[in-house]
């Protein structure tokens, strides 16, 4: 399963990955990967693993994804402007509730 590397929040909600048991549809995939993993190829099997779309798996692709979605969401909080309550003035400001006049 190849993960997009781009998250498109706060424009829309990205699509859910659920993860589960193996059936027996992917059984064999499963069987091949931990040939792969008794070799100790551990490079080969993740490759084997990414190209397959039956299978969803923790691998490095995931934990990529995962990454680029948190920093995505770091950049918007980030962009986001700064709120004081604070107002430091002379002249009484027109003020909101919760907000203070110094």
């Amino acid at each position: 399963m190849q993960y997009p590397y781009v998250s498109i929040f706060p424009d829309g909600i990205d699509e859910r990955t659920y993860f589960c048991d193996v059936d027996l549809k992917g059984q064999t995939v499963m069987d091949a990967y931990q040939k792969l993993i008794e070799a100790k190829q551990y490079t080969d099997a993740n490759n084997f693993l990414s190209q397959q779309n039956k299978v969803h798996h923790y691998s490095a692709d995931l934990m990529n994804y995962l990454e680029a979605k948190i920093k995505n969401t770091q950049e918007y909080i980030l962009s986001w402007e700064k709120y004081s309550p604070h107002h430091l003035s002379n002249a009484e400001p027109n003020i909101n509730v919760n907000e203070f006049w110094i």
